[in-house]
């Protein structure tokens, strides 16, 4: 059986990014600018979550060998 750590590493990498990109569709939404892309928003934060799932679950993986 897979410890919680071990969950939450794995649902990460799928979660932030679509975290992200529900964040760029409400910022796309809150400011409705003329000049901006919706997709270039969308995109944008997807990529960040995804390069924030990466750091997040470098971390754990690091605190992980610490502990032994």
């Amino acid at each position: 059986m897979a410890s919680t750590g071990a969950k939450i590493e794995a649902a990460l990498p799928y979660a932030l990014p679509v975290l992200g990109g529900t964040l760029g569709v409400t910022f796309v939404q809150l400011n409705s600018f003329s000049y901006l892309n919706p997709v270039i928003a969308i995109a944008t934060g997807a990529i960040l979550g995804r390069v924030a799932a990466v750091f997040i679950v470098r971390a754990m993986r690091r605190s992980r060998r610490k502990g032994r």
